[in-house]
């Protein structure tokens, strides 16, 4: 079953559905939107919503009930979303100008949440296997998320605030967790690793500082935390090893976007 409402000019929408018990909803308010959304399989559910000008959703997804949410305000925002398996979920959220993510998942019952306050924002989010989670947040201008997760039950968590904050999560392995929080501008992390039950926590506020986080092997832990300006941390932990260093620091205020804003935070 698919259900589509427009309203004002030049919008489009492309709705194709193989199997059983399929359904998409979509509903378009402005000028020159696009959605198209591809299923295969039964049970399977999109959802989308537009509101502004220019924005672009693509949704393709095969087996069966896998799940998509996108709603998008504001201008040329663009999302691609690709499910490959069962019981997946993918959401994204976006408010503002020139905002871009790209899901890809493959397996069963992965879940992929991209939020974007702002312009110029991007969030890459890949999983392979079964039973992952990603999660990012952007507030502000150009920002970047990549998380690439394979294998199983593995959690990413990116939230950054500022301008030009970069975030890159990747993990091989079952069980493994990363979260990164920054707050600022031109601030890095990177966190890698590879093996079982490994987990990493970054959290940096300021400008320029960098932190690089390598976990191979198995129950690693890492926690490092940066407040000021030009501070870099680099940490590499092999099987056999453990790290738990860090400074405390106070919670990070998480803001939040408006409903239905068109603009940035």
């Amino acid at each position: 079953m698919a259900v589509a409402f427009m309203n004002a000019q030049e919008n489009h929408d492309v709705t194709t559905q193989w199997g059983k018990s399929n359904v998409a909803n979509v509903d378009q308010h402005g000028m020159k939107n696009s959605n198209g959304i591809k299923q295969w399989g039964d049970k399977n559910d999109a959802k989308v919503s537009q509101f502004g000008k220019e924005n672009e959703s693509t949704i393709l997804s095969m087996g069966d009930k896998n799940h998509e949410t996108v709603y998008q305000s504001g201008m040329k925002n663009s999302n691609n979303s690709s499910q490959d398996g069962d019981g997946n979920h993918a959401t994204t959220k976006q408010y503002g100008e020139f905002n871009k993510v790209t899901q890809k998942q493959k397996g069963d019952d992965n879940s992929a949440y991209a939020l974007q306050c702002g312009k110029r924002n991007v969030a890459t989010q890949t999983q392979t296997g079964d039973d992952n989670d990603a999660k990012s947040e952007q507030y502000g201008n150009d920002n970047k998320v990549k998380q690439t997760q394979k294998g199983n039950r593995n959690d990413a968590v990116a939230w950054q605030n500022g301008v030009r904050n970069e975030i890159s999560q990747n993990q091989d392995g079952y069980r493994n967790y990363a979260k990164a929080e920054q707050l600022g501008y031109d601030n890095e992390i990177t966190q890698k690793q590879n093996g079982s039950y490994n987990k990493a926590y970054a959290d940096q506020t300021g400008d320029r500082n960098t932190i690089s986080q390598t976990q191979n092997g198995n129950s690693h832990y890492t926690k490092d935390t940066q407040i000021g300006c030009d501070n870099t941390i680099s940490v590499l932990q092999e099987s056999g090893h453990s790290n738990g260093g860090s400074c405390c620091a106070p919670p990070m205020p998480k803001e939040r976007c408006p409903k239905g804003s068109g603009g940035g935070c």
